[in-house]
């Protein structure tokens, strides 16, 4: 569990230094920019430092899905942080693991227990809870407001499904070359989306925080690093344990941690169905972990 609880806490930096980007007035898709192509430097290193440089298939196929999916989610958490507010953002897009515990049962014959399964059905039910009323608190809610969520959240989801089929079809030892092939490729879309960023945020004009500013490349540096090394706990933590338990414990786990940490320096209070929802999700992992 050491190696899920890790990836947890660092997926959980990484989250709340986004909500950092978005909270000042910064040039979002450039510190997004300067996490990727830091993220993809740590990963080349580390794989060279491994001596692990063969690379399979399976490795290149899904660590390209997989770094695809996270530099084109910045695009949709942007558009959510607009719409939605940072804490909505966040739970919605953690309902992506419906995807990855699906492909889990489905694809590779995991069959988790009675309790198990009730657990993972209160992971679930945690997560619309925990989104409360709270909806839409900025932005115009258009005709595609939720198809683009769940375009969103299927593309997210098959991202993270890309993890498991590593583990399933390639050897633990290209773990390193799996994390460098996906931050590999997540820099030249991310870079694609900087490009267009003028379109993207059409408040940029108004903006701080660029590359002559220290400050955005701090804050990239960090999301960087803790983008990498959380991927590489994910990989770790599902060598050891099924999909269908990293998947929902992580979901629920950093969401919970998330809404602490924003009530806590932010400042953010939820309703009565969010606490029941925070409630829910603790019983889940419990019963998840029986």
């Amino acid at each position: 569990m050491i190696f899920l609880t890790l990836h947890v806490l660092l997926n959980v930096v990484f989250a709340l230094s986004t909500r950092v980007a978005q909270a000042g007035r910064y040039d979002y898709f450039f510190i997004a920019t300067v996490n990727y192509v830091l993220a993809a430097v740590v990963a080349t290193i580390w794989a060279v430092l491994s001596g692990s440089l063969e690379i399979d298939q399976a490795t290149l196929i899904f660590g390209a899905v997989q770094g695809i999916q996270y530099a084109g989610t910045m695009v949709g958490v942007y558009w959510l942080l607009m719409r939605s507010g940072v804490g909505v953002t966040f739970i919605l897009l953690r309902l992506s693991v419906v995807i990855p515990t699906a492909v889990s049962i489905v694809v590779f014959g995991e069959r988790p227990g009675p309790i198990a399964i009730m657990g993972l059905t209160l992971l679930l039910v945690s997560i619309p809870l925990l989104a409360g009323s709270r909806t839409v608190v900025r932005g115009e809610r258009s005709g595609w407001y939720w198809p683009s969520i769940i375009g969103l959240l299927v593309f997210t989801g098959a991202g993270i499904a890309a993890s498991k089929a590593f583990n399933e079809l390639s050897e633990p030892t290209h773990a390193p070359m799996f994390v460098c092939v996906a931050f590999v490729a997540s820099v030249p879309v991310a870079v694609g989306i900087y490009m267009c960023r003028y379109r993207l945020q059409p408040d940029l004009s108004q903006r701080m925080g660029g590359a002559s500013t220290a400050r955005p490349w701090v804050i990239g540096a960090i999301m960087g690093t803790a983008n990498v090394v959380q991927l590489t706990f994910l990989v770790a933590a599902l060598d050891v344990l099924p999909g269908t338990i990293v998947f929902p414990i992580q979901t629920s786990a950093a969401m919970l941690l998330t809404t602490a940490a924003g009530m806590l320096y932010w400042r953010e209070r939820h309703g009565r169905t969010a606490g029941v929802g925070v409630l829910t999700a603790v019983i889940g992992m419990g019963l998840v972990n029986v």
